[in-house]
């Protein structure tokens, strides 16, 4: 794994063919593609064709440096960039000061992946219609575009074609840096988060007639992919909201007959990190999960170009709020880091999957919003809980209780205790479908092994099809581990359970030069993971900070359970496991610029001592996952890169990279 030499293909026509020759001389040379087997040991298996190269070194000599991009230019043998963006519009790091900014403008083609690299870029989210391959169809749906929340800007990006990805407009908010950012899956509407993180570093940019809150959520119309516009905002102070998720309702209908005429409706999902757990209240004091209805979110609010609709705001209601009951916490802190919204693919129901911190992954049922807003969350979604999952004994009986299955047998001492890896969960990723043996529901049937039947309903082994939530906790620093992936079975979401715990592979190494058993984070959440996503057959994909992208394989976790007494028994959860299964890894990347540039810190202006990004590079943020077998990772000072992992390749998607490195083209 030492830094490949590259060639640019000229106009990418003869990458495939390289692509081709390489696969067959793998074949026939008998080289084994390697799995890393990693459980809480953390113990690395060599494989057959493989060099191990550790990425995650806390010293690894005296004249190492984090911000040194050369030095990491690390991935394994299956890992292979396929593009790369340093999401520069104009070739100017700032907008010019002219520019109304509460619109986007397009961006010129000609300046992708030349200096100066604007940075600072956080969360990636991404929709479009990918398993038909993007295709626009003829009412001008369709097509797949990314979306990356930076600064006090976002980009848009079409990625249709995985090796090709082109800018296409910049949209530059009041102020305040945009943490997270998603999108509706018509790719019409954009909700981003403004988090007042440092008053100094959070200017308004340029003079501007709209609202300037630094605490605001905030509703962007992206129908024209080229000219973003804001129309509807929500002032949330004292800090405003660090991330979000959002969902269109097409199946309820509201009270109010103005309202009701709407086809669909539009609601928004905001975390509030500041409140505490609060009993009632008077809209002082509010629940870190707050739930928004946006009322004639859609054809109504598509605005004109004048400089008034642009700038005007749009009402936005506070529906409901939830926050975890005391009494079914363990102590520690009642923090709400995180909401993803997902629908459950057995239950069907409309739910959110919230990390609480310490106060673990809370399932919130939010299927159908009542008529009239409870905004102080009194009963909505408060009383909807379906489960919860954290590592002690939330309750005195029952599945959470001392004997049931809903934990892993902690005290409330041990679940508060970061040095032992536990609580501090930051971030929930639900799967969007079930897996068996390591196939998705998704795949034919066909190819479906005999252990899963005929599909999840089968009286026999429908019970192999599972569904599973992957968390991980966030840690500052912490001396002893970097933090796990752990795996939660959530097939049925009222009684989640823990099935697996992963963390990084190998040892690490200490100031005085002796190892550690395991990594640890010796300070600015170096190797903590931060965000991720999951695939369709049972691959997870996470961002580690300064130690890269990994891709773990969660899709055999069920059949290397070893139950009690050899009995398979979801009904008892962990009560009735005698050992977890194991994670395997499938690989890294470490995103270090274009590997067809020399020195990209120098010729494309990375500030590689950026403090946001802990002053370090590379650092990984977020990622998504493009069903047609790609990842979009977020490194904050050099840009996105699109990855591909050799496991992740399905020839109906062939988008080979527009560079080959040159020792494979002998």
């Amino acid at each position: 794994m030492q830094p490949r030499r590259t060639r640019l293909n000229e106009a990418g026509l003869d990458q495939k063919a390289a692509v081709i020759l390489v696969a067959m001389l793998f074949s026939i040379s008998g080289v084994s593609y390697w799995f890393l087997t990693s459980s809480t040991s953390g113990e690395v298996v060599d494989m057959p064709g493989w060099e191990w190269v550790d990425p995650v070194m806390e010293i690894e000599d005296e004249n190492h440096s984090h911000t040194d991009l050369l030095a990491h230019r690390l991935a394994t043998p299956n890992a292979r960039l396929i593009d790369y963006h340093n999401l520069n519009c104009d070739g100017n790091v700032k907008p010019p000061p002219e520019l109304d900014n509460t619109a986007g403008r397009p961006c010129d083609p000609a300046f992708k992946n030349v200096e100066p690299t604007p940075g600072d870029n956080s969360e990636v989210a991404i929709e479009g219609n990918f398993l038909e391959d993007c295709i626009i169809h003829p009412d001008g749906s369709g097509g797949c575009y990314a979306y990356v929340s930076s600064y006090n800007q976002f980009e848009i990006l079409d990625i249709s074609q995985p090796n090709n990805i082109v800018l296409l407009s910049t949209y530059y908010a009041e102020t305040a840096r945009i943490i997270d950012i998603k999108v509706t899956p018509d790719n019409n509407w954009v909700l981003v988060n403004h988090e007042l993180t440092n008053t100094e570093l959070d200017p308004i940019p340029n003079d501007d007639d709209a609202n300037s809150g630094a605490n605001r959520l905030d509703v962007i119309y992206v129908g024209n992919k080229n000219e973003p516009i804001k129309v509807a905002e929500w002032n949330n102070p004292p800090a405003g909201f660090h991330n979000q998720d959002v969902h269109v309702y097409c199946d309820w209908e509201p009270a109010n007959p103005v309202w009701a005429q709407e086809d669909c409706h539009l609601f928004l999902f905001g975390v509030d990190p500041l409140p505490e757990a609060v009993e009632g209240g008077n809209g002082e004091n509010l629940k870190g999960t707050q739930i928004f209805y946006v009322p004639l979110g859609f054809e109504s609010w598509i605005p004109t170009q004048t400089d008034e609709e642009q700038n005007s705001s749009r009402e936005i209601i506070r529906w409901g709020a939830y926050t975890p009951e005391l009494e079914t916490t363990c102590g520690g802190s009642i923090f709400n880091h995180d909401n993803v919204f997902s629908i459950h693919p057995i239950t069907g129901q409309k739910l959110l999957y919230i990390s609480y911190w310490d106060a673990g992954l809370r399932i919130v049922d939010v299927s159908n919003p009542p008529d009239i807003a409870d905004p102080e969350g009194f009963s909505w979604p408060q009383d909807n809980e379906v489960g919860r999952w954290l590592g002690c004994s939330s309750a005195s009986d029952g599945w959470y209780g001392p004997e049931g299955g809903g934990h892993s047998g902690m005290n409330g001492t041990e679940w508060n205790d970061a040095a032992q890896g536990n609580g501090n969960i930051h971030y929930a990723v639900p799967y969007e479908n079930l897996v068996c043996d390591g196939i998705s529901e998704l795949d034919p049937a066909s190819e479906w092994p005999a252990e899963c039947g005929t599909g999840p309903e089968d009286a026999t082994y429908g019970v192999n099809w599972r569904h599973y939530t992957i968390i991980a906790p966030e840690y500052g620093s912490n001396q002893n581990h970097t933090g796990y992936i752990w795996t939660i079975d959530t097939t049925d979401p009222a009684k989640p359970f823990l099935v697996s715990k992963w963390r990084l592979p190998g040892e690490g190494l200490l100031a005085n030069g002796s190892s550690h058993p395991q990594h640890y984070i010796p300070g600015s959440y170096i190797y903590s993971p931060h965000n991720g996503d999951t695939g369709t057959d049972g691959n997870v994909y996470w961002a580690h900070y300064h130690a890269g992208t990994w891709v773990t394989d969660h899709g055999n976790i069920w059949s290397d359970i070893v139950w009690k007494d050899g009995v398979v028994s979801p009904e008892l959860g962990w009560q009735g496991i005698e050992l977890l299964a194991e994670t395997e890894t499938v690989g890294y990347y470490l995103p270090a610029g274009p590997p067809w540039i020399d020195d990209p810190a120098q010729s494309m202006g990375y500030d590689v001592a950026d403090c946001w990004a802990s002053c370090m590079i590379p650092f990984d943020w977020g990622l998504q996952y493009d069903p047609r077998g790609f990842i979009y990772i977020s490194e904050m000072v050099s840009g996105i890169y699109v990855v591909q992992f050799d496991e992740d390749k399905n020839p109906d998607f062939d988008y080979p990279p527009l560079w080959t490195p040159l020792e494979e083209e002998s």
